[in-house]
């Protein structure tokens, strides 16, 4: 008998045999689901998605061809210099240089920004101290100290926005299957609906997630290795992903529907 869909989780670097420890109670969640769920793909397996750490190499994403996703749509999601030309008109004001030199200035006082937060494509430097990647607070020399030690292609500097504000409305929204999932039954923004459907048109993307306000999109970030946020419990992610790749659909907002809705699960 066939499964339409499996989640395949990355195995514990330490403990073997068991799910990578950031998505043990997750994929817990998920067994009592009823979501199929594993170590390595079953062969009834239809489609396959994977959940794991964050992943920069391309040796470390599985082959097998019924992954609904590859590593080049994985990267698409996680690096901002790809995702955020498709989405920059409903993001945060964002350029992007190859390193850190005198243009940046140039193009800072051409914009008329006094200060910008600077992040190397996935990664910002907010676990080394709260505004250390704020720019000039803190130096291109010392910022250089980390980043040399991060993977990431692009430096990316954004206009530096009000953070209470951002820490009182920023909210994660899962994209499933085509549909947006939040869990306060809410209206989805329209922006974030906007985005979603520029970003499945864009990579073909199947789940994701979308970090946004009600005024504007702060990052994406693939479904590989995106988190569910602590307001969500385990239980509730779950059903919002049987919901979206074993159910109907029904209890997540239409991307395609423009911001129609349906009865929702929370």
């Amino acid at each position: 008998m066939s499964i339409p869909y499996q989640v395949v989780f990355q195995e514990d670097w330490e403990e073997q045999g068991q799910v990578i420890r950031f998505w043990r109670e997750d994929s817990e969640a998920f067994q009592r689901a009823g979501i199929p769920i594993g170590l390595t793909p079953l062969p009834e397996a239809e489609h396959l998605i994977y959940r794991s750490a964050t992943i920069y190499d391309p040796k470390n994403y599985p082959t097998d061809p019924r992954y609904i996703h590859t590593y080049d749509i994985n990267n698409f999601y996680l690096m901002m210099h790809r995702y955020l030309p498709v989405i920059e008109d409903l993001s945060i004001p964002t350029f992007f240089v190859d390193q850190l030199d005198e243009r940046v200035d140039e193009e800072m006082a051409r914009r008329g920004w006094r200060e910008a937060f600077i992040k190397k494509d996935a990664k910002a430097l907010e676990a080394w101290g709260e505004g250390m990647s704020i720019y000039p607070r803190h130096s291109f020399a010392e910022m250089q100290t980390h980043f040399d030690k991060m993977p990431g292609e692009k430096y990316c500097i954004r206009q530096v926005m009000d953070k209470d504000y951002i820490i009182e409305h920023d909210t994660r929204y899962w994209v499933l299957n085509g549909k947006v999932y939040r869990r306060d039954g809410l209206p989805i923004p329209e922006i974030v609906l906007e985005a979603a459907d520029r970003l499945i048109q864009a990579k073909g993307g199947r789940y994701f997630t979308i970090d946004a306000t009600p005024q504007f999109v702060i990052e994406v970030n693939p479904g590989e290795s995106s988190d569910r946020h602590g307001e969500n419990s385990a239980e509730l992610f779950a059903s919002w992903f049987f919901n979206a790749f074993c159910g109907d659909g029904s209890a997540g907002y239409d991307v395609s529907a423009g911001g129609a809705c349906a009865e929702r699960l929370i």
